[in-house]
Order: structure tokens, then sequence, then C-alpha cells
């Protein structure tokens, strides 16, 4: 699976064991205000069948990282700060399929819910016991119609 990226030269994938070096830096050092990572956390979801983190590229530098749970519950989408504004985060959110956010509103670069909104998702309610945590969720989006068609032939053609 690829995304249709706005900038030059992005690409987002599944972060594999690999980056599990050069996230543990992203989180350290440009995510320390709003994002913690107890030690081994990352490592654990690196590994686990639970979760499954996604990796934003420029050119091979780590711009971006994407969390999910479930499949589709989306934990986390951070962006490096100089990063923002390129349509990075949408490109992480896209390809992770995420149907269900957990925007956090104490984010020191401000309040996530437009962002997600202008996604199509819509607030359903907050987080038992954790009010700075808005629950969003929105309808999968239906495949295009170059995708239904290209189904549909493969479908009559047998492939």
């Amino acid at each position: 699976m690829s995304t249709a990226p706005s900038c030059q030269g992005l690409s987002v994938r599944p972060a594999g064991q690999s980056d599990e070096a050069p996230l543990g830096f992203f989180f350290d050092t440009v995510l320390r205000r709003d994002y913690f990572l107890r030690r081994g956390q990352l490592r654990d979801m690196l590994k686990s069948p639970y979760h499954q983190v996604y990796v934003a590229e420029i050119d091979d530098v780590l711009v971006g990282v994407a969390i999910t749970t479930k499949g589709t519950r989306l934990v986390n989408a951070l962006v490096h700060p100089n990063y923002r504004g390129l349509g990075i985060g949408r490109a992480l959110v896209e390809y992770s399929g995420a149907t269900e956010v957990r925007a956090k509103l104490d984010m020191s670069s401000g309040d996530p819910r437009g962002f997600y909104m202008g996604m199509g998702f819509a607030a359903v309610g907050r987080a038992p016991g954790r009010p700075n945590i808005e629950i969003m969720r929105r309808t999968p989006a239906r495949p295009s119609a170059a995708v239904e068609s290209n189904t549909r032939r493969a479908t009559r053609t047998g492939r």
C-alpha cells in the first residue's frame, strides 16, 4: 500500500524493528513535550500484534509517526514541528486506515480536533477518566470509482 503524498519525496510505510532507534530519537528529542514513552514501550509496540506503527519520511528523513491499535484506532499521529502543514499528518492517518481517533486536547501545538474534523472525523465523547482525550470517529471512505471499476473488471475477467 502506498500513499499519494502532497509533498515531494514523502513516503509512508509500516515501521519495522530497524526503525526503533530513529523513532526513539524522534520521540525523545522532537516530541518530548507532547508524548512520553516508558523504557521499552516503543520496542513492545513494534513487536506487538495489537499495535501498528507507521513512519513518514521525506528523502529517508523521519518526519512523522502514527500509532494505531486494533487496526483502526489511531492513538497518535505526530509530525515534526518543522514539517507541519505539508500533508504529512493527513498521509499518515489515511495510510493507517484509522476510523477512530483519540485526540489529545492539551497538545503544545494546539487543539487537533479541527485537523481531524477536516478529514471527516466527528466527536463522539471523552475517553473514560481522561478529560483531555476526545474520541472521534468517521465512517470508512468508500473506494473510489476507479478502484470499484478495476475490481469489477478483474472479477469479470477472472483475475
